[in-house]
């Protein structure tokens, strides 16, 4: 054979090797574990230790996602809050029950598309909206057809 075509060959058998021996699973259909039951806690701890925590006011969360960052898969969850009459949004990414991760929020977050639930970080407290009933449509008074 020609040394070209032993390249050509290395060229296309090395990936194929390299797949195989991946320590990462290569199934997408893996479920997720449970989300922390208590990331309110963890996310209002750590917002406690944040320099300007006393004057940030009107807190709120989304509930966690299950995401790919650059710490591996993690639980994500997004926290609005003002701070001096400016809205800011922070994330915080959950491992294990713990926080690995915390930034300020960026456009592949999602953030902006996500649900939010009042917030308490001093107790850690999310209160989850009530389920609303669906609006039954008011009664049509019946008209004789003359």
């Amino acid at each position: 054979m020609k040394a070209t075509t032993w390249r050509g060959a290395a060229l296309f058998t090395a990936p194929m090797l390299l797949a195989a021996c991946s320590a990462v699973p290569l199934s997408e259909n893996a479920a997720p574990p449970a989300p922390p039951a208590n990331y309110g806690v963890l996310v209002g701890n750590t917002l406690k230790g944040f320099k300007g925590y006393p004057g940030y006011s009107n807190f709120a969360i989304s509930p966690p996602r299950w995401v790919h960052a650059t710490t591996g898969w993690n639980w994500l969850t997004c926290v609005r809050y003002f701070e001096r009459g400016q809205r800011r949004t922070y994330v915080f990414f959950m491992d294990d029950g713990a926080i690995v991760n915390s930034r300020f929020g960026v456009v592949t977050d999602q953030c902006s598309a996500q649900q939010y639930w009042p917030f308490d970080p001093a107790t850690g407290v999310v209160t989850a909206p009530a389920p609303q009933q669906p609006l039954s449509p008011a009664p049509l008074p019946q008209r004789p057809i003359y």
